[in-house]
């Protein structure tokens, strides 16, 4: 077994696991490995000549507690399953792991198909988003203000302006540039979906939605205000002679269940989305700003099986509204694995329930401390691949 990355001739036989193990129409994969694909960040595992395990490092700009960290993206983790049981899998990723390390890369995230596979790797449930499961004539009483018009190229500009209003109280979200909406695009019309914009003097609100058959899923619904939310949920009522039913994915701070008429007869679920890991934890400490004139330090219990760097006792001090960190001794005042740092780290969770989740008894001065570093907060991503 060797464990490389993929050469330049090799994007043919990366594809055929692909096609193998993932469910995605020809024209969708298409669009990906002509778009998204990176020889550079794609591991694959040899055994015999033959490349028989891959996975790829898709590059995302995210905007965590108020600053941007370059993250990779873990996407297409796929094995043939003649070779399925040999450990492949926990090879690779303790691969990746190091070489995010190695690129300095402070987080990672990383869509699972089943969270028991990637808990033991570090990575945790970071992200949810709010699931709507609607009658369309429940959307009959909406009325329509302004324009809806298909989006276009020209139109980039304004959708970051709408995204950027929209999701300013969220946390974790993508930097999305003009380069990424015109990938958004190409990637949206590869599965046959549709971009439109509402306005009335100027562009309010955007929606990007799909047919399948007699339900319409909206993948994004993001406006400015309640009149352009009530626009487009008008318009989706408009398909009501080819669709039945609407499933809408939206942030947890969403305001779409505030005013339908009757969400007593529509389906509203919490569901997880996205999972995060730390790669390099006392960069990332040292990196914050405290908004606290407090100094002061404690000392945590790291535990992390798959980067040393993470692994082991940490003072952190807060000195002059910085983190000075350092690995130091063996004596701590907290013990955490790094999934539950992750957690922290990713704002998903409070201090308190930190100590709640891993059953350790109250310390008001380690949790005061600690909660001048990490806090809650709304956590959104919408990225597939």
């Amino acid at each position: 077994m060797h464990i490389r990355f993929a050469k330049e001739d090799e994007k043919d036989y990366i594809r055929e696991i692909w096609d193998y193990c993932f469910n995605d129409s020809p024209k969708f994969t298409d669009f990906y490995f002509d778009n998204k694909y990176d020889k550079e960040n794609t591991l694959v595992v040899e055994e015999d000549g033959e490349i028989v395990s891959s996975l790829q490092l898709n590059q995302y700009n995210i905007k965590l507690n108020d600053k941007l960290y370059d993250t990779s993206y873990v996407v297409g983790v796929s094995t043939f399953p003649h070779v399925r049981g040999k450990g492949y899998m926990k090879h690779i990723m303790e691969k990746t792991l190091k070489e995010l390390y190695k690129r300095d890369q402070l987080v990672s995230i990383l869509m699972p198909i089943d969270y028991r596979l990637y808990r033991k790797y570090g990575y945790e449930h970071c992200y949810d988003q709010i699931e709507y499961n609607l009658d369309i004539e429940s959307l009959k009483s909406f009325k329509s203000k302004g324009y809806m018009k298909k989006a276009k190229f020209e139109d980039i500009k304004e959708l970051q302006d709408i995204h950027d209003e929209f999701l300013k109280g969220v946390n974790g979200n993508v930097n999305r540039t003009s380069f990424y909406y015109e990938n958004l695009f190409k990637e949206v019309q590869s599965e046959d979906g549709h971009i439109f914009i509402h306005g009335d003097k100027k562009s309010e609100g955007y929606i990007i939605y799909f047919i399948n058959g007699e339900n319409m899923f909206i993948r994004e619904l993001f406006y400015k205000n309640i009149d352009s939310l009530k626009s487009m949920l008008k318009f989706v009522y408009n398909h009501n002679t080819q669709c039945k039913n609407v499933t809408i994915a939206a942030p947890i701070n969403d305001k779409i269940r505030y005013i339908l008429d009757n969400p007593r007869t529509s389906e509203i679920k919490i569901k997880p989305f996205m999972m995060g890991r730390v790669i390099n934890l006392q960069k990332y400490l040292e990196g914050l700003h405290i908004e606290s004139d407090i100094n002061g330090s404690i000392t945590i219990l790291v535990k992390d099986e798959f980067i040393e760097e993470n692994n082991g006792v940490f003072k952190i001090e807060i000195k002059d509204k910085n983190l000075i960190v350092k690995k130091d001794g063996f004596k701590y005042d907290v013990e955490f694995n790094i999934n539950t740092i992750t957690q922290l780290v990713f704002s998903y969770i409070n201090v308190e329930e930190a100590f709640l989740l891993n059953n350790i008894d109250r310390n008001e001065d380690v949790e005061k401390f600690l909660e001048l570093i990490f806090s809650k907060k709304n956590n959104y991503i919408n990225e597939y691949i």
